[in-house]
């Protein structure tokens, strides 16, 4: 009887912990999904002005402002759901995000920097001003990538 005792109040906290840590695991995939679709739509927008800096897309002047103010917008979203214990799961973030945090938040804070300089240089003409920029924002992926995923 006293067995039966401890099981059933191993039963009962297992049961009342349980929906929290699959509260929490689910709470951690989300922030996973959230970061990894708006990577996706900066990227999205990138790559279009990419296309049309190679004239493999019609200049539009107010498209192509749109899309560097949409990117420069989108570069200061996904930092938030970079969590603990979101290196696990469906993701490439690399542990070193939460074990090196001065230098992944000086990689976003130069992400973002870089973004606002193409936000404005799509914003003016001519076009060809904006490769530089586009440069530097494709770089500044590249480098926090190759540093922070796994």
């Amino acid at each position: 009887m006293k067995y039966l005792k401890k099981a059933m109040a191993l039963w009962a906290v297992a049961a009342v912990l349980a929906p929290t840590v699959v509260t929490a695991e689910t709470r951690i995939q989300s922030d996973i999904s959230y970061r990894r679709e708006l990577m996706a739509a900066m990227d999205w927008n990138l790559v279009r002005i990419a296309q049309t800096l190679r004239h493999e897309r019609p200049y539009d002047p107010s498209r192509v402002a749109g899309e560097g103010r949409a990117l420069a917008m989108l570069a200061t979203l996904p930092w938030v759901a970079f969590v603990p214990g979101s290196d696990r799961g469906a993701t490439k973030a690399a542990a070193r995000i939460w074990q090196q945090p001065q230098a992944f938040e000086a990689a976003v804070t130069h992400f973002e920097a870089v973004t606002r300089e193409l936000a404005q240089a799509t914003a003016r003409a001519p076009l060809a001003a904006a490769a530089h920029p586009l440069e530097q924002v494709a770089d500044a992926c590249r480098s926090c990538h190759h540093r922070f995923e796994r």
